[in-house]
């Protein structure tokens, strides 16, 4: 970082000093040609006198050297200031970039660290002491939660890495009621203590690629419980008209207007890094993004009211 801000300070006053030079030397060519057209005046004057046409063409001429100077200084300043302005904008970028991917560093190791732990700690438990069936049970059902957790993390981490190099989607034809339905269900039992309000259109078939959808509605509800820490209750709607329509509904924080259009964005996290206590590494909804397009769709986010957020999901019918 401190490199950095020195090569920022370095760059500043490389371009402070190519502004003075160019002001110095538009000033200093304007000052010459001025002085060379009094001199040729008076030279013009002395040996043709004051009515010769020859000193109107002497002044026609200084007129446009005059202009291209003033033109030619101003187009070379314009340029050089949106240079300097694009480069400002790239360095900008290229920091908030390494900041995002800074932040997803820490953020992984946290992520993959906890639930390796607890598996562990869990077995050592199993290993070291006989338990009570119940409590066997409960460890064992926590073990398999974080290992659902740890499964879905690695998968996320892999996709984005296919989506680098560019996605090849496989397109079947999908009962997405059906699937949606079994993802909500799964969800139920690892997240006992959420409640589901669902309102699923039966018998609509989509042509998706399945792996891909299952990976999109997954991080969507994920997501969705994550932001409701003092709501409990999800929406679920799915219904098709023109076009298929999922609405994930929850009443949590709710995402403030200046970051709605910034949350698909890789390594993106709302909220302070050194505030925030939510779990993720800010690739879910940038993930979810990639797969809609993917098919041709469009996913957004809206207020929820009173309170929480909206994602809606709109595909392409099938029409079989």
């Amino acid at each position: 970082m401190f490199f950095n801000k020195n090569i920022k300070w370095i760059a500043f006053i490389v371009i402070a000093y190519m502004l003075i030079a160019l002001i110095w030397w538009s000033v200093l060519l304007y000052t010459k040609n001025a002085e060379l057209y009094a001199a040729n005046m008076q030279i013009m004057t002395e040996l043709q006198g004051s009515n010769s046409g020859a000193l109107e063409s002497l002044t026609e001429k200084f007129k446009r050297q005059k202009g291209m100077i003033i033109g030619e200084g101003l187009t070379f300043g314009l340029m050089l200031v949106i240079g300097i302005l694009l480069i400002i904008r790239s360095y900008n970028k290229e920091l908030q970039t390494a900041q995002k991917e800074n932040n997803f560093l820490l953020s992984i190791t946290h992520e993959l660290k906890s639930p390796i732990a607890s598996i562990q700690l869990i077995l050592d438990t199993f290993k070291k002491r006989t338990l009570k069936p119940t409590l066997f049970e409960e460890l064992n059902d926590n073990a398999l939660e974080e290992t659902s957790r740890l499964n879905a993390l690695v998968g996320n981490l892999l996709y984005a890495n296919k989506l680098n190099y560019g996605q090849e989607y496989h397109f079947e034809v999908l009962d997405l009621s059906t699937e949606l339905s079994d993802v909500v269900n799964h969800l139920k039992k690892s997240h006992q203590n959420i409640q589901f309000d669902i309102g699923i259109e039966e018998g609509i078939m989509a042509n998706v690629d399945i792996d891909a959808i299952r990976i999109a509605l997954n991080n969507l509800l994920e997501n969705a419980i994550k932001y409701s820490s003092h709501s409990k209750v999800i929406g679920v709607d799915l219904h098709q008209n023109k076009t298929i329509e999922l609405q994930i509904k929850d009443q949590g924080v709710g995402i403030p207007a200046e970051e709605k259009s910034k949350i698909f964005s890789k390594f993106y996290r709302v909220g302070n890094e050194d505030t925030r206590d939510t779990k993720g590494t800010g690739l879910g909804l940038y993930i979810c993004k990639e797969i809609v397009e993917g098919h041709d769709g469009d996913i957004r986010v809206l207020d929820n009211k009173p309170k929480g957020s909206i994602f809606k999901i709109t595909l392409p019918k099938y029409y079989g």
